[in-house]
């Protein structure tokens, strides 16, 4: 699967079906796991949890959950190949891996056994990064870069005959002058267009443009309306010879940008909406009941947090049993109320923003932008 968010609701959206699903996510990275057998160990120590956690059911559930833990150990050892792969999403069920997922960023390691698959981690990747270009623009060439999830791709490069200086003067220079001009914003123009074909088929979040500042208003000029609408802060300054590194850096620099911008106009968008209860809706209490109505545009979550709860007959979640069961018996446990509620925030296509800690939502590990 690719990391989307339709990727992720697609996921989540999986039948479910009387076998639980055991979720893997492991940090392969080969900077901290130099050999395999450094991550394979983390990875038996958490197929031994995921098995622990379901040592009080009944029999076809515990045996399930070790015919997935033998495939997800089967999978790695035998299928899984690591190069330039620093995370890895491994989901089974009945025995089967039925999904996998590798990444150019390390995921914790963790592991979760449970109806669905575990979608958390995923969301907390999605939510750090964008897909961003980098188009270097110079006389007579381009180069245009793809970032996304930490990958660095290149897309294209186009070189142009643009001819160089003349050094004849009156008549003739002038208009030697006026053809390189001419052959210039020819060549502006087929890279905006080649550009903008790039963009039409996987659409970018941001473009950064880089070369000099002069160069660059010119290209400018030549883009349609759809890629200036998503062109991302100043001209870098950057030639076509540009190393890895220094793209890496751009890029980069660029996501966290973006990144910081989001979450400051979602969080000022929270803050505005505070004391009108129709927009917005903080603590647990309060978004499980504005999940329920499906009202949740966008979910804030701190990740770790988590709480047991109910179900009632009708699908629909509570904090309290006995509330549950004025909804519909009979009622079914809920192992993390927080889990369901991205689940189903997912299902009803919200965004999904996750923190580190609960300083940005007032000390409450949910918090929710509500559609009406």
């Amino acid at each position: 699967m690719d990391l989307t968010a339709d990727g992720i609701k697609e996921l989540v959206s999986r039948p479910t079906s009387p076998q639980r699903v055991t979720s893997i996510y492991l940090n392969t990275d080969g900077a901290r796991f130099p050999r395999p057998a450094d991550y394979e160990a983390r990875l038996d120590a958490l197929l031994k949890d995921a098995q622990a956690s379901v040592i009080d059911l009944h029999g076809t559930a515990r045996d399930g959950v070790e015919a997935d833990a033998a495939a997800i150990r089967r999978y790695v050892s035998s299928d899984f190949d690591r190069s330039g792969v620093k995370g890895l999403a491994v989901f089974a069920s009945g025995g089967e891996v039925f999904e996998t997922l590798v990444t150019a960023e390390p995921f914790r390691n963790v592991q979760k056994v449970s109806d669905h698959p575990y979608v958390v981690p995923l969301q907390a990747m999605l939510g750090r990064h964008h897909h961003i270009g980098l188009a270097v623009i110079e006389r007579d060439n381009a180069r245009l870069f793809r970032y996304r999830l930490g990958r660095i791709v290149e897309y294209t490069e186009m070189e142009s005959d643009v001819r160089g200086q003349h050094s004849a003067g009156g008549w003739s220079q002038a208009r030697f002058a006026r053809n390189v001009e001419n052959d210039l914003m020819h060549h502006f123009k087929d890279a905006a267009e080649a550009f903008l074909r790039v963009h039409e088929e996987d659409p970018f979040d941001a473009l950064v443009l880089a070369g000099t500042t002069t160069e660059v208003e010119a290209f400018r000029k030549q883009l349609h309306p759809y890629l200036e609408e998503v062109v991302h802060g100043d001209v870098v300054p950057m030639s076509h010879q540009v190393s890895k590194d220094d793209v890496h850096e751009a890029l980069d620099a660029a996501e966290q940008e973006l990144v910081s911008s989001r979450r400051k106009q979602l969080l000022d968008k929270l803050a505005a909406g505070d004391g009108q209860g129709a927009k917005v809706a903080r603590g647990l209490r309060h978004v499980i009941e504005a999940c329920n109505e499906r009202r949740v545009e966008t979910l804030f979550v701190v990740e770790g947090a988590g709480q047991e709860g109910f179900r009632s007959s009708n699908g629909i979640l509570t904090q309290h049993e006995a509330d549950a069961k004025a909804y519909g018996e009979p009622v079914e446990p809920v192992d993390d109320l927080i889990d369901e509620v991205i689940e189903q925030s997912v299902l009803a296509g919200a965004r999904i923003e996750l923190f580190r800690d609960s300083s940005r939502l007032d000390g409450h590990p949910v918090a929710a932008l509500l559609r009406f």
